[in-house]
């Protein structure tokens, strides 16, 4: 009749396998959380940048459409070369207009700042705008204008406006940064 093995040859036939085993699980998990930890603060770093940027750019159509409201409503007149107070003189091509000068928006004195909203509920933010003057042009024999601007009868055929470029910038606390830009005839 044989015998049982006792307790102490078992362990000294393992020699400490199911301790490796479970460190290697250990070690597995762990990595696997770092992994998820890390596309959780990923993905929420994402919706920030994509919530910042929304705001700026509903600041950014604002400040278009206060300054489409200056041209439609009052006299523009333009600096006789550069920009001044938000007005700036048309640029013939190839040079550059000023507002794409890495310092324009930065540097007061050239942009127009438009009405400030409300971003959170402890931020504003003004939008800041140039509207350049970008020439004449004679409306086609049909009378078509394809103006978006419906407050107003479209220019009979052979008439001439004046044609604007509005450059609109916003820019967040959280550095949302947008420019928009829309032409406008008058």
């Amino acid at each position: 009749m044989k015998t049982p093995p006792s307790l102490g040859q078992t362990r000294a036939a393992q020699s400490g396998a199911a301790l490796l085993v479970v460190l290697l699980l250990l070690l597995i998990v762990t990595i696997l959380g770092i992994a998820s930890m890390r596309g959780a603060i990923m993905q929420e770093r994402m919706a920030s940048n994509t919530a910042s940027r929304s705001m700026a750019f509903q600041v950014a159509e604002a400040g278009l459409r206060q300054a489409e409201i200056i041209v439609r409503d009052g006299t523009v007149t333009f600096p006789a070369s550069g920009c001044s107070a938000g007005r700036c003189a048309m640029v013939a091509p190839p040079a550059e207009p000023a507002w794409s000068g890495t310092s324009f928006w930065s540097t007061a004195g050239g942009y127009q700042t438009g009405t400030a909203l409300s971003v959170s509920e402890s931020a504003t933010v003004a939008p800041r705008f140039v509207i350049e003057n970008f020439g004449q042009v004679t409306t086609a024999s049909s009378g078509a204008s394809g103006s978006i601007d419906l407050g107003k009868p479209p220019p009979s055929a052979g008439t001439t406006q004046t044609v604007y470029r509005i450059t609109s910038y916003a820019t967040t606390p959280t550095g949302g940064e947008v420019i928009l830009q829309s032409l406008y005839r008058r």
